[in-house]
């Protein structure tokens, strides 16, 4: 992945999360927003699609503790622990 720069990643990463969550475009995602808000309503079940939608783009596993780990709160969190993940 050396030849992918950081922001190809967060595309790849919000449209992942635009697909999964029905969101309009991976536009409306700024880094800041948070998953709980009107606009993302993430839930229990909306974070284990989306974890696994994240592990097929990138042919990596997410293991449980480092989302547990990555106390997700805004999508700059979910773009952290997808980094996090390449990077190992």
């Amino acid at each position: 992945m050396a030849d992918v720069s950081t922001a190809d990643i967060d595309v790849r990463i919000k449209k992942v999360m635009t697909e999964v969550l029905d969101l309009g475009g991976p536009e409306q995602l700024a880094d800041g927003n948070s998953l709980y808000s009107p606009l993302i309503q993430l839930d229990s079940m909306k974070l284990v699609h989306l974890i696994a939608a994240l592990e097929r783009e990138f042919g990596v596993e997410i293991d449980e503790e480092d989302v547990l780990d990555a106390d997700l709160e805004t999508v700059g969190s979910v773009l952290v622990l997808v980094h996090g993940v390449l990077v190992d």
